[in-house]
């Protein structure tokens, strides 16, 4: 009687085991069929300035050639819009925009960030409207140039040169012309 017991524990043992072996190996082969994930973060550098306060709206990628083509541009689902000051997200902080989206593995040949109206400085106690230069076309653009490999995540992140990219009139107006760089992290998803 212990011996069929015994035998019954090992069984339900055995079978509950291979139950869970084989539920994780369904996990772990899941894939990214012909698509990559991509996050996207933001960061400033250290600043003369005492706020440097940019409206993000949109983050979008260049994936056709032609720049002028109506589908050359593709918005991606941004998860943190809105008024970000960047002399505070600096060093070894960022704001993430775009968080783990799922895009074709396509060729990236440029990211762009889209601002609204709401920008603006402070230097030395006194706030400036922060006006984008208009050859930028109210956005910050970088070369990213990159074949994006099925199955990967590609983390890129946008550093923006502050005190580069904005010049102070004596109108009280303050003038973005953006000097950005793209950092990128490749991962392995399986």
């Amino acid at each position: 009687m212990k011996a069929s017991r015994t035998f019954k524990i090992i069984v339900i043992g055995v079978l509950t085991l291979f139950l869970m072996t084989s539920c994780s190996n369904e996990l772990e082969t899941e894939t990214f069929e012909n698509s990559s994930l991509i996050t996207v973060k933001i960061q400033g550098t250290p600043s003369i300035l005492s706020k440097v306060n940019l409206e993000i709206i949109d983050v979008q990628l260049r994936v056709l050639e032609d720049e002028t083509s109506p589908n050359a541009w593709v918005s991606l689902h941004t998860v943190n819009t809105g008024i970000h000051d960047l002399t505070k997200i600096n060093t070894n902080d960022v704001v993430t925009l775009v968080d783990f989206e799922e895009i074709p593995s396509q060729f990236i040949y440029n990211i762009k960030l889209v601002f609204g109206d709401q920008n603006s400085v402070l230097k030395n106690g006194l706030e400036y409207t922060l006006n984008i230069n208009e050859n930028f076309n109210n956005a910050a653009t970088n070369i990213v140039g990159k074949q994006l490999q099925t199955n990967k995540m590609y983390d890129f992140v946008l550093v923006l040169d502050l005190d580069n990219s904005i010049e102070m009139s004596s109108e009280e107006n303050a003038n973005l012309s953006p000097k950005m760089s793209t950092e990128m992290r490749l991962y392995n998803l399986f």
